[in-house]
This record gives structure tokens, sequence and C-alpha cells, in this order.
């Protein structure tokens, strides 16, 4: 039965005498249309399904799998403190292990890794199912060992291994983190246990799909039983945003979760290489997303914010490591260049702060149409270096209101690049 279960844990075109006549001259083809300046990017289904999911919640305040379903759409578009409030209320009408599950993961999101204990505790109380409570304990495990937090990821694998002894995920994750750590001994005495799990399994003949994944498994305990080095990992290439305590250290009994105050900005965290985070202020209610470059590729991240509704918002952020050569006024001469159309180019403004340096410009589109809702008929575009980054950013405007760009400058001047590299790596 052991082994069973085992099992369901891991599957996851001639010529003529007559003069021929003279030919008709074709007609000469029609200008092309214009390009448009910025044209509207294609609808992100996320804003219509959080759109959608608050209409019910207001329909259906007191429906659990509403808030539920608004909870992980929020948490998708990095809403974490609304996601949080919502998670609460979801938990308040309905506690069950799906309900503590979604908060538990929304807090390690959140940079809130105890109050991910606590929910995962209430977890493994609801079920009886040990490997289902432990997977909840790895995963906070592994996003705390990702980002640098060993003594919590050692915490968290040790409830894991008390609620599915023998687990082979659990021995996986704490030889990875022994190895990675240097701890060389400890490293050796997990890959030997987990050599034995994954030998037992592969004789059964399991499976192509769980092959795939014991292959990685069994890769580890060879590498460090050879004395290979094991590189740690960096953070999960997730945004992420730093809950404040009031959404995870409370009484439900004393108080309603749709109490909860939403800031009005919160902090955003977003991994752009390596260790190297970028820290941005944002408003709470606007939705972000994160690509980073595949592995082997120049470092690299584009971030995606937007928000819709009558005012929407629409940034494009594109992270890149800046080369000793790279020159801002060169950069923006060609940003200005390559924009499309003729569009009339307002003047380059420059700013420097906290070790910032930067250049901004507005475009406009002479021939949008007033209220067109397919095109932005003005684009703001900054390109700016901070420790060993450019960040280039395009903002997409409906309107001339100059508070806008104001508050596009202002979020670029306080943005940040954290090291987050451990003591000693």
């Amino acid at each position: 039965m052991t082994q069973m279960r085992l099992l369901m844990v891991l599957a996851l075109s001639g010529a003529c005498a007559r003069p021929m006549p003279a030919p008709i001259p074709a007609p000469a083809p029609a200008p092309a249309p214009a390009q448009p300046l910025a044209p509207a990017p294609q609808a992100n289904p996320l804003l219509t399904e959080i759109s959608t999911a608050e209409r019910a919640a207001t329909e259906h305040p007191d429906d659990a799998e509403t808030w539920s379903r608004l909870a992980s759409a929020l948490r998708r578009a990095n809403r974490l403190q609304e996601a949080a409030r919502a998670a609460w209320r979801t938990v308040e009408l309905a506690s069950s292990v799906e309900s503590w599950t979604l908060l538990g993961n929304v807090f390690i999101q959140g940079g809130a890794p105890n109050g991910a204990m606590a929910a995962f505790e209430e977890v493994s109380q609801q079920t009886s199912d040990g490997f289902l409570a432990a997977q909840n304990f790895l995963n906070l495990g592994y996003h705390a060992w990702r980002w640098g937090m060993d003594d919590l990821a050692m915490r968290a694998y040790a409830r894991a291994d008390e609620l599915a002894p023998g687990h082979p995920l659990v021995l996986y994750d704490r030889t990875l983190l022994f190895a990675a750590s240097g701890e060389v001994a400890k490293a050796k005495a997990e890959a030997s246990k987990l050599g034995t799990v994954v030998d037992r399994v592969l004789l059964d003949r399991p499976p192509l799909e769980m092959v795939e994944i014991l292959e990685p498994m069994k890769a580890l305990t060879e590498s460090v039983a050879s004395g290979e080095p094991v590189a740690r990992l960096p953070p999960q290439p997730e945004p992420g945003q730093p809950l404040p305590d009031r959404f995870f250290r409370r009484n439900p009994s004393q108080s309603r979760a749709l109490d909860l105050a939403i800031d009005e900005t919160s902090e955003r965290l977003y991994p752009i290489a390596g260790w190297q985070v970028l820290a941005l202020a944002l408003p709470s209610g606007w939705s972000d997303s994160l690509e980073v470059s595949k592995k082997g590729q120049p470092a690299s991240a584009r971030i995606r914010l937007e928000v819709g509704g009558p005012q929407p918002v629409l940034w494009l952020l594109t992270v890149t490591e800046s080369r000793p050569a790279s020159d801002l006024d060169r950069l923006i001469v060609e940003a200005r260049r390559n924009l499309p159309g003729s569009p009339t180019l307002g003047e380059v403004r420059s700013f420097t702060d906290r070790g910032l340096e930067g250049r901004a410009f507005v475009a406009d589109d002479p021939g949008a149409r007033p209220g067109d809702p397919g095109a932005f008929p003005r684009v703001w575009v900054a390109i700016l270096r901070a420790k060993g980054f450019l960040v280039t950013a395009t903002r997409f405007l409906r309107d001339r209101d100059p508070s806008l760009i104001e508050e596009s400058e202002r979020i670029l001047r306080a943005l940040e690049v954290r090291d987050l590299t451990p003591p000693g790596r």
C-alpha cells in the first residue's frame, strides 16, 4: 500500500506576329495604413477572470467557492494583499483542506512563511492523508530554500517527514540543501537513503513518466556520492511581494476577513538574474506578470504591469544586464528611431537619483483618433541604469494627463536592485 501511494505521488507561364496592345497600367497600390504608435495588446484573460470573480463575490458574498476563485486569480496577478483577504474569506466560510492550502500558498508567495506553516498545520489536522499534508510543507521548504531561508526549509522538511516518513521528495530536498550548503557528511547520509528508495522503485519497472521524475533523484545521489559540487539555486523566477503582518498574525475569531485593509501601494519583488531581485513600489490594484530568460541565454526579464477598467494601465519593463559600453544617450536615440509611424517626439529628460541614471521622453501619434479604444495615442519611454542592469520601461497612455507621467517617473526613481545572495556564497 505504501509503495502504491508512492507511485501515485510521483506520477505527476508565346510570342505573336501582330503587335500587342499597350498594357493597361496597373492601378497604383493603395497606401499602406499607417502603423499605429502603440496598438492595443490582446486582452489579458486574467484581468477578465478577476473582474468576473469580483462581480460574483459581490452577488454571492457568502459563497466560499466564489471567494476561492477570486483569491486564486488575484494570487496569479500578484495582488497578494487582496488575494490574502479573499483566501481568509474562503476559510471563514468553509474551513477545509482546500481553503487552508490556498491561504498557505498565498502566504508563501507573500513572503510570510510562518503564516504558511500555520495554514499547512491546519491542513494536516483536517486530512488523514499524510502524503497530501506533507506535500504542502515540501512546497514551503523548497521555496524557503530558494530564497535563502535554510532554517525554515529544514523545519518544513522535518514536518513533512513526520507526516510521510520515507517520502522520496523529503530525502531529495534535504540532500539538495545539505550538498549546496557544503555539509558533505549529512548530504551523503540523506543521498544514501534516497538512493535506496529510488532503486527499489525502479526495480518495479515504473511507467516512463515516473522514471522521468526519479532520474534527477538518482543523478543527485550519484553526484553527492562522487563528491561533485552541487550548486545552490537562486530565488524562484516568479513575482512576489511581502505581506504586512496583519494578513497572517491575526485571530480569525476576533475580526472579519473583509475588514483587512489593503494598502494603497505595495512592494513587488521580481527575480531578474540569479540572486538579483528588482523591487518596485506599485499601486496595490495593479496586476503583474514576469517572464525570465531561459537557461543558457543572456540574463533578462520582462515585467508586464496592467489594470483594466475605464482608466487602463499598461507598462512593459525589460530588464537586462548592463554592459560597460551601454550609453543611455545612444540607447534613447535608438528607442526614438525605432518607434513605428511618424510620431511627434517630446524632449528627452534626464533624471538621476540614489545611484540611478535615466533618460525619458514622450511620443504622440498625430494620426490617432480621439477616443479610439483600439490604440494608445501616447507612449512614455524611459531607459535607466541601476546597479549593473538596464531597465527599459514603456508605458502606453490613452490621454495626455501629466500626472500619469509623473507617477511613472516617481515609480522608477524609487526602484531598487537587491542582491539576496546568502552569506558565504
